[in-house]
C-alpha cells in the first residue's frame, strides 16, 4: 500500500518526503545521516525539499527547517532566514526564494552554487539540479549558474516564456507557456 493523503512529496539520493495536507511531514528511504528522521514537533509545512542526505521544510511562516547530513553546513540554515516562499534542495547545498524576489543559498558553496548572482531579480521559481541551479524570473526567462560540465548551466539562447523549470543532476529542463518542453545538458 501507499501513503495516502498527501499534497506534495520530494525526491532526494535516496530518501522521500511527503507533505500532508495539516502541515506534517513523513519520510522514508535510507537514513544513514537522520535525513527521514522528521524533527520532533514540525508542523506548519507548506512545501518540502529533498538533498542528497538532508532534508528542508518550508514552514507557512516563511521560515525553513533543515535536518540530515551536515558535512556542508547544508542544515545550518542561515541566521534570521525569513519571508521564504520556496525551497530547494541540491546535493549538498540549499536555496531559499523569498518574497522579494531574491534567493538567499547555503550550504557547498562548490562551483558557486549557494552565491546569487548579483543581476539575479525578479525571481518566482527556483530549482536544484546536484551541483547547479536554475531560477525562472517573472519575465518568463531563466537564469542558471553553478557547475556546467554538460552545459546544465547553459540556457539555450532565446529560451523565453518559460513557465515552469526543473533540474536533475547534471541536466536542465523549462516548460514553455505554449506546452513544449526544452531540455539541456546530460
Amino acid at each position: 500500500a501507499g501513503l495516502s493523503n498527501v499534497v506534495a512529496i520530494a525526491a532526494g539520493g535516496d530518501h522521500n518526503l511527503a507533505l500532508r495536507p495539516n502541515g506534517t511531514v513523513a519520510a522514508w528511504g535510507r537514513n544513514t545521516h537522520g535525513q527521514t528522521t522528521v524533527p520532533a514537533g514540525l508542523s506548519n509545512v507548506v512545501a518540502v525539499a529533498a538533498g542528497y542526505e538532508h532534508s528542508l521544510a518550508l514552514r507557512a511562516n516563511g521560515t525553513v527547517v533543515a535536518w540530515g547530513r551536515n558535512d556542508s553546513n547544508q542544515t545550518n540554515v542561515p541566521a534570521g532566514l525569513s519571508n521564504v516562499v520556496a525551497v530547494a534542495a541540491g546535493g549538498d547545498h540549499n536555496l531559499a526564494l523569498r518574497a522579494n524576489g531574491l534567493i538567499t543559498g547555503w550550504g557547498r558553496n562548490i562551483f558557486g552554487v549557494t552565491n546569487t548572482p548579483a543581476a539575479l531579480s525578479n525571481v518566482v521559481a527556483v530549482v536544484t539540479g546536484h551541483e547547479h541551479n536554475l531560477a525562472l524570473r517573472s519575465n518568463g526567462t531563466v537564469y542558471a549558474w553553478g557547475k556546467s560540465n554538460y552545459g546544465q548551466a547553459a540556457v539555450p539562447g532565446g529560451l523565453s516564456n518559460v513557465m515552469a523549470v526543473a533540474a536533475g543532476g547534471s541536466n536542465s529542463l523549462a516548460l514553455r507557456a505554449v506546452g513544449t518542453a526544452v531540455v539541456w545538458g546530460y
